[in-house]
């Protein structure tokens, strides 16, 4: 029966990966620990942002010079610098995790909860680190929430009073904005933690830190990034100023440039088209499955040893007929076979990987050597007196059909694995080690001669013909089983190679983009109106006869109004403005953007209802405007007028 094999894809892939195990070893090759590393940086990330938000103000108006003074003390500025570079790293390694997986082909079938719970973590690492970012208030963080609330603009439950919030609005109801972000901000991150259990709850050990070379080598690299190049705000926003350009961050940012060329509708049809397509990619493309183990119940003795090894938790231990018995549960089966090598009275059987046949065949063609694989292992030259096998994954070599083979007649057993920590199945190579060098169960008893075993840690793109030919033509002596491994770590250059990356991150964050044309000017028209009620009707209120009870009037409708804007009595600009609500009773919001040559402006704006009473309100204004240079309109309710604030 076919089993799951690499594609082409797969191989390329590891021709990049495998090169790194000779610095790193495949113990700590960082491209076989992304999903940990993307967890450490979270937890840096949160230990960091603790320590900010002890010294942080929430009010708007102190907000950015609390940053500032978070920024002058050493200790401040380097909490604050890993804060954003790890903040940067998670999303790099993050997307760096789903690459892997996707190569790898690890998103299908099985393992689609792990696919979809990542895809939702990767949006809530983003909305976490554009919150963030808004609530520095810094000129970034200023046009960062102006574009964010443009982008929900669209939708009608927001409608225009996000965009009033950033710019020309009432400071307090952005100090209540910025209460609602530090809730969501704090919130989302406590979410990541049930993300991140149901990600990994399919996983029997998920690794969530990664090695300690790899963690201590990120940290120093981290507080060296924060040292030699410390985060720096932008300078600090005006609510009633419009700022022209920022510095992007590319990792959290990389949408908002698109904002400027494309319009909102379709901003918003590739942001949900996009999103869409990764958590519906386990399903559009037809994927291969292993078939499952068999668990024969009359041999089973109880002994738990795989349901302990499983990696998927796709084995349970019940009572049947008052004996404790493993039970399969095929649709959490991988098909890896690793409990077929786990059953210490081969209980335990796999169609993928049929014993008694391959003992027949053995004994038919009588060969010296005998080599087994997994699919992604390297495959050896073939040549007279090698006969080669492949198994679902190595691990499903049981130490009892090793001692069958070898009491057959075969002189050696080559066993060939992927990289140690890179096992299609996560813990197939690891059993498969541990049960040969005798630490775990079943062991390789020890009448069995060890010298005659081989296991070689092998991707497929290895070529593995010297190690062969040197097995062959050694003695093959002594108890123990000769592990070779992939590559011996070189420290020094390892830490180069990882930091290659980490110092790009400071060009990345630091990136001037303009988000409006600097060579003009613009009019911006930013408030709230309270129109005339077009419906109402009244309820009477109080005690006593009927006639004597006050009348409360209670509106149902409000007007439309229509705002003009004419230049030396020429209409530039006319748009009908709603009242929000279901019911259109509440307040009306506008918010627009009217861009001008530089020059000098007889401007006048004109407000008016469109139903009731039709009231009118009108400004005429003589500025001067200047290139990279923004006139803001609001409206005071309270004096019943227009204001110009600059």
């Amino acid at each position: 029966m076919e089993m799951i094999k690499p594609g082409r894809l797969y191989a390329n892939f590891q021709r990049l990966t495998y090169p790194l195990s000779g610095l790193f070893s495949s113990r700590y090759n960082p491209f076989y620990h992304l999903g940990a590393i993307a967890v450490f940086l979270l937890v840096i990330d949160v230990i960091s942002g603790v320590y900010l938000f002890f010294f942080y103000s929430i009010d708007p108006q102190t907000s950015h010079a609390s940053v500032e003074a978070i920024s002058r003390s050493f200790l401040g500025s380097i909490m604050r610098g890993i804060h954003r570079y790890s903040s940067d790293a998670l999303i790099l390694t993050t997307l760096a995790h789903m690459l892997h997986v996707i190569i790898t082909d690890r998103f299908r079938m099985f393992r689609w909860v792990a696919w979809v719970t990542g895809v939702a973590t990767l949006l809530i690492f983003l909305a976490i680190g554009v919150s963030g970012y808004i609530l520095v208030w810094d000129t970034k963080a200023q046009l960062t929430g102006l574009l964010t609330a443009k982008f929900f603009s669209f939708l009608p439950v927001f409608g225009d009073a996000l965009m009033s919030a950033f710019l020309g609005g009432d400071i307090k109801y952005l100090g209540g904005l910025f209460r609602i972000l530090l809730f969501a901000h704090i919130a989302l991150t406590i979410l990541i933690v049930f993300t991140l259990w149901v990600h990994v709850m399919r996983n029997a050990r998920p690794r969530l830190i990664p090695p300690r070379f790899l963690y201590i080598t990120i940290t120093l690299l981290l507080i060296a990034l924060s040292v030699l190049f410390p985060a720096k705000s932008d300078p600090p926003a005006y609510i009633n100023k419009l700022p022209f350009e920022m510095s992007v961050d590319w990792f959290y940012l990389f949408g908002y440039p698109l904002l400027k060329y494309i319009p909102m509708s379709v901003s918003w049809l590739i942001f949900t088209g996009f999103f869409a397509f990764l958590f519906l990619f386990p399903w559009l493309l037809k994927g291969r499955r292993n078939p499952p183990a068999h668990i024969d119940f009359e041999k089973c003795t109880g002994c738990e040893q795989c349901y302990i090894d499983c990696p998927y938790e796709a084995i349970t231990m019940k009572n049947l007929d008052h004996e404790k018995k493993a039970i399969l549960n095929e649709n959490k089966c991988a098909g890896c076979g690793i409990c077929v090598g786990s059953c210490s009275v081969q209980a335990i059987d796999i169609p993928t990987f049929p014993v008694d046949e391959v003992m027949e065949r053995i004994r038919r063609e009588k060969p010296s050597f005998v080599v087994f694989r997994c699919p992604f292992s390297a495959l050896p030259s073939e040549r007279e007196g090698l006969l080669t096998f492949t198994l679902p994954c190595a691990g499903a070599l049981n130490t009892f059909y090793a001692e069958e083979v070898l009491s057959a007649g075969v002189k050696g057993i080559i066993v060939v694995s992927c990289e140690y920590e890179d096992c299609y199945f996560r813990e197939g190579n690891k059993w498969l080690e541990e049960r040969y060098e005798r630490k775990r169960r079943p062991i390789l008893k020890k009448k069995v001669e060890g010298g005659r075993i081989l296991i070689l840690e092998a991707p497929l793109v290895k070529s593995i013909d010297r190690e062969v030919e040197e097995f062959i033509n050694s003695l093959k002596e002594g108890k123990e089983v000769r592990v070779i491994t992939s590559g011996k770590v070189n420290y020094a250059l390892a830490s180069l190679v990882l930091a290659l990356p980490a110092f790009l991150f400071y060009p990345l964050t630091t990136h001037r983009i303009s988000f409006y044309p600097t060579d003009k000017s613009v009019l911006v028209l930013s408030f709230k109106y309270r129109s005339s009620p077009v419906i109402e009707s009244f309820t009477q209120e109080g005690k006593g006869l009927k006639h004597m009870q006050a009348k409360t009037a209670i509106v149902k409708e409000r007007s439309p109004v229509k705002v003009e804007v004419y230049q030396e009595g020429r209409l530039i600009y006319s748009k009908v403005f709603n009242p929000r609500g279901i019911r259109k009773d509440t307040s009306v919001f506008v918010y627009e953007e009217l861009f001008l040559q530089p020059g000098m402006y007889n401007l006048t704006v004109r407000l008016m209802e469109t139903k009731g009473k039709k009231d009118v309100k009108e400004i005429k204004l003589n500025a001067k405007m200047k290139a990279s240079d923004s006139l803001l309109l609001s409206y005071n309710e309270e004096a019943g007028g227009f204001v110009v604030l600059r």
